[in-house]
C-alpha cells in the first residue's frame, strides 16, 4: 500500500512546531526572538517529512524537459548561423579538425628531431625556431563550405589532374584501383546513385581531383578549380561513410590524410591515420590469414591498402616522435607482388619503401627510446647500419626518378640513425662525417627529383629536408674540420629547397630564415677555426683517413659525391680560405633548383 504524503506545509517555524508553541510574528516569531534563536520556516527549507506527490513530480519533469528542448532548439539555430557545415563534420571527417589549431604546438618526441634545434639554440642563442615544420609550418585554414558544389573538370584539366595523381601519388601509395578511378572519371558527369556505395564512389573521385589539383599547385602553374572546392564537393557525400566501419572507410581516411598532408602541417593527420591503422587491425588486415580467404584480385588490393596505411602511419609517427599504432612483431602480412593492375612491375618503389620503413621502425624502437641513456645504445649502431647497407645492396633495378626517391629516404634513414649520437660521439669519430654526408645527400636527391620531375612534396618531407640542414650545421659545429666544397654544395641544395618551398607557403619563411641564420653562424665558426689552425702551423696536415671503408663502398655511385678527392695543394688552399667565393650573393641567392620563382622546373637540355 502506498504511503500517504503530507501535502500541507506547516505555518509555524521549526522551533515552535517542535515545542508545540503558538508561533506569532513574521519573518521572525516572538518566541525565537526572545530566545535569541534563528527562526527557520518550512517555506525556505522543507522539512524531512514534506514531499511532492507523484502527479506533482510528473508535472515538474515534463516542465523541465520542455525547457531543455527549447534550449536545444536555440543552440541548433545559433550553430547553424555560425557553421553551416557542422552536419558534415561528424564521423571520420571530424578528425581533420583535431589538433591544437594554432595554439601551443603539439607534443614532439625524440625521433621528431627537435633535440637538434634545441642543441643548436644552446650553441647559438635563438638561432632557429623552437618548433618544426611538421607541427608549425602551416595551421589548417577554415573548413571548406560544403554548401559549395563544383562540376567535374573538363577533359583536358581532368586528364592533367589524374596524371598528377597517378604519377606522384598512385606510384607511391597504390591503395586505389586504377581501373576504377579511370571508370569513375569517365562517368563523372553522371549523377550519384541512391546507395551508399554509389555515394562513396563520388566521394572517391572528387578526393582524387582534390589531391591531384593540390599536387599541381605545388609543382606547376595551375589556375583551374581550387583543390579546396573539390574537397568541399567530396564532403557532400561524406555522411554515407558514417553508417559503419568498412574497407571503404579506410580508403576515405587515407584520401583525407593525403590531402591534409599537402595542405597543412597540423597534427590532425596523426589522429586520422591512427584510426585508419586501427580499423585495419579491426578487419585483420595485418595478419596473413585474412588474405587466404579472399580472391586473389581482392586480396591484392587489400594488401596494398594495408601497407599504404602502414607507410603513412609510420612516417607520421616518427616525424612527430609519437608511438606506433601497432608493433612490428604483431604483423605477419606478406608484401604485395610487384605487378600492378596492368601487369607491369610498377610497384617496386612501393615495396622498396615498405622494406626501408620496416628498418626505420627498428631504428625508432631501438634508438629513440626514453627508458635508456643514449650513450648506452651505441652498440645498436653497427647492426642497424649493416641492415641499411644490406637493404641498399639488394635494391632491384629502378627507373632513375624512383631510384632517387628511394635513395633520398635511405640517406634520411642514415641521418635518423646517427643523429641522436652526435652529442656523445668524439669530434673525430667517423660516424659524424657519415651523418654529415648522408644529410647532404638527402638534400641533393631531393633537389634532383625537383629538377627532373618537379614532383610534389608533403610537410613531412619538408620537415626532413629542414632537419637535414640543421644536422649538417650541428656536425660542423662538432667537427669544423669536415668542411669541404661538397658540404657547401649540400648546404646550398638544402637552402634552395627551403627557399623555393617558402615562396609557395608563407608559413615556411621563418624556417627558411632560421636555417639561413644557422648556416651563416656555422660558416663563421668553421672559418674562425680554420684561421686559428693556420696561425698555429704554417702548413696544415691533411688527414687521409679512409673514414667509411668499413661501412660503405666509395666506388658506389651513391657515394660518388660524398667527398672531393682533390690534390693536396687544392685542399691546403681550401683549408687556408675555405669560404673563398662562398659568401657571395650569387652563390646563396642563386636558384639551386634551376626553377622559376613560381616553382615550375626548367627542363635540362
Amino acid at each position: 500500500m502506498e504511503a500517504r504524503t503530507r501535502k500541507r506545509i506547516p505555518k509555524s517555524c521549526r522551533r515552535c512546531h517542535r515545542r508545540k508553541q503558538r508561533c506569532v510574528g513574521f519573518p521572525s516569531c516572538t518566541n525565537c526572538e526572545a530566545a535569541h534563536q534563528p527562526c527557520v520556516r518550512s517555506e525556505t527549507a522543507l522539512s524531512w517529512h514534506h514531499g511532492m506527490s507523484k502527479n506533482a513530480l510528473a508535472h515538474r519533469i515534463e516542465a523541465l524537459e520542455a525547457q531543455l528542448s527549447a534550449l536545444r532548439d536555440e543552440t541548433s539555430e545559433v550553430d547553424g548561423q555560425h557553421s553551416p557545415t557542422d552536419s558534415h563534420l561528424n564521423g571520420v571527417v571530424r578528425f581533420l579538425t583535431l589538433g591544437h589549431e594554432g595554439s601551443v604546438p603539439g607534443y614532439l618526441g625524440p625521433s621528431s628531431g627537435l633535440s637538434v634545434a634545441e642543441n643548436l639554440n644552446r650553441i647559438v642563442h635563438d638561432a632557429v625556431s623552437k618548433s618544426l615544420p611538421v607541427n608549425g609550418g602551416n595551421q589548417p585554414g577554415p573548413w571548406p563550405n560544403t554548401e559549395q558544389k563544383v562540376a567535374p573538370p573538363e577533359d583536358a584539366i581532368g586528364e592533367q589532374i589524374l596524371n598528377a595523381y597517378f604519377k606522384n601519388m598512385h606510384m607511391r601509395l597504390p591503395f586505389l584501383d586504377r581501373h576504377e578511378i579511370l571508370e569513375l572519371h569517365a562517368q563523372r558527369h553522371q549523377g550519384a546513385g541512391p546507395t551508399p556505395h554509389d555515394q562513396f564512389r563520388k566521394f572517391k573521385i572528387f578526393m582524387v581531383y582534390a589531391i591531384g589539383a593540390a599536387i599541381l599547385q605545388m609543382t606547376e602553374t595551375y589556375d583551374s578549380t581550387p583543390p579546396n572546392t573539390f574537397l568541399a564537393t567530396a564532403l557532400q557525400f561524406e555522411p554515407t561513410l558514417r553508417e559503419s566501419l568498412s574497407i571503404a572507410t579506410i580508403e576515405a581516411m587515407m584520401l583525407l590524410v593525403l590531402y591534409n598532408l599537402r595542405s597543412s602541417s597540423n597534427s590532425s593527420v596523426w589522429y586520422m591515420i591512427g584510426l585508419a591503422m586501427r580499423t585495419c587491425v579491426d578487419f585483420g588486415l595485418h595478419r596473413e590469414a585474412h588474405y587466404q580467404k579472399l580472391k586473389p584480385e581482392e586480396g591484392q588490393l587489400r594488401r596494398r591498402l594495408f601497407w599504404s596505411v602502414y607507410l603513412i602511419e609510420r612516417y607520421v609517427a616518427w616525424s612527430l616522435g609519437r608511438p606506433f599504432s601497432i608493433a612490428e612483431e604483431e604483423m605477419d602480412a606478406e608484401l604485395p607482388p610487384e605487378i600492378d593492375e596492368q601487369g607491369q612491375p610498377n610497384l617496386r618503389r612501393f615495396i622498396s619503401s615498405i622494406r626501408l620503413q620496416r628498418i626505420m621502425s627498428q631504428i625508432h624502437m631501438r634508438i629513440y627510446r626514453v627508458d635508456k641513456n643514449i650513450s648506452s645504445l651505441v652498440p645498436e649502431i653497427s647492426p642497424l647500419l649493416a641492415s641499411l647497407e644490406e637493404y641498399k645492396r639488394s635494391l632491384p633495378r629502378l627507373d632513375p626518378h624512383e631510384d632517387d626517391f628511394v635513395h633520398m629516404h635511405w640517406n634520411n634513414s642514415i641521418r635518423m640513425l646517427l643523429q641522436p649520437f652526435l652529442n656523445t660521439l668524439h669530434p673525430e669519430d667517423k660516424l659524424i662525417q657519415t651523418c654529415l654526408s648522408a644529410s647532404g645527400q638527402m638534400c641533393q636527391f631531393f633537389k634532383r627529383l625537383r629538377q627532373r620531375d618537379s614532383s610534389g612534396y608533403s610537410f613531412l618531407l619538408v620537415n626532413s629536408v629542414f632537419l637535414a640542414g640543421l644536422t649538417m650545421c650541428f656536425c660542423l659545429f662538432r667537427s669544423p674540420g669536415l668542411w669541404t666544397t661538397s658540404v657547401s654544395n649540400d648546404l646550398r641544395a638544402c637552402s634552395s629547397a627551403l627557399f623555393v618551398m617558402a615562396e609557395r607557403n608563407q608559413n615556411l619563411k621563418k624556417y627558411r630564415d632560421g636555417l639561413e641564420n644557422i648556416i651563416n653562424r656555422a660558416m663563421n665558426f668553421v672559418s674562425d677555426n680554420a684561421d686559428q689552425a693556420s696561425s698555429v702551423q704554417e702548413t696544415p696536415t691533411i688527414p687521409t683517413t679512409n673514414w667509411n671503408s668499413a661501412l660503405f663502398d666509395l666506388q658506389d655511385p651513391l657515394f660518388s659525391t660524398f667527398h672531393d678527392f682533390q690534390p693536396d695543394s687544392l685542399l691546403q688552399t681550401e683549408l687556408q680560405d675555405p669560404f673563398n667565393g662562398m659568401l657571395t650573393e650569387d652563390f646563396w641567392a642563386g636558384d639551386g633548383f634551376s626553377l622559376h620563382m613560381d616553382g615550375q622546373a626548367r627542363r635540362q637540355e
